[in-house]
């Protein structure tokens, strides 16, 4: 969806914020149980997660969701429901991984159980972020985007289809 870095940049803003924030209610809410506290808690806590999740999305997935994509999908003759999915079923696996360790390191350092309870986390984490990153945070944070750059998507469309 995104046509230009600066709107590519936006996305990514706009998708990590939400989706770390949700997946931090998640896990405060398996840890601590489901209460409206978990709301706040949840976004007070979430900072260091976002500023982890936008370096590791803009620098490490991104750039290979891109290229696994673009090795199944061919975007103008396959349709963009599937390139969409393919989308969000590898930026979930190449992220859930990374930020469960990420987060297992802040919240806990290196000890000798790290690897069981990053596995552990994992196995609780990736199905719930991908459930939400389909259902959810994706058509949520599309809809938003389009909303938000409304005016520019409609006349790079015209553009496209403008003959000259």
């Amino acid at each position: 969806m995104p046509q230009t870095k600066f709107q590519d940049l936006c996305f990514t803003c706009i998708m990590v914020l939400i989706f770390v924030y949700v997946m931090t209610f998640y896990n405060a809410g398996l840890e601590n149980g489901v209460t409206f506290a978990t709301f706040g808690y949840a976004l007070r806590h979430m900072w260091p997660e976002a500023v982890g999740a936008f370096i590791a999305q803009r620098c490490i997935a991104a750039p290979i969701v891109h290229r696994l994509v673009r090795r199944v999908f061919t975007p103008g003759e396959d349709k963009p429901i599937f390139i969409i999915l393919a989308t969000a079923g590898f930026t979930v696996s190449l992220m859930a991984p990374m930020m469960t360790f990420y987060v297992s390191f802040i919240h806990m350092g290196f000890s000798a159980d790290c690897l069981g309870r990053w596995l552990s986390d994992l196995v609780l984490n990736f199905p719930f972020a991908l459930c939400a990153q389909v259902f959810y945070v994706g058509p949520l944070v599309r809809l938003i985007f389009r909303t938000l750059f409304r005016k520019q998507l409609r006349f790079n469309a015209l553009m496209d289809h403008a003959t000259f």
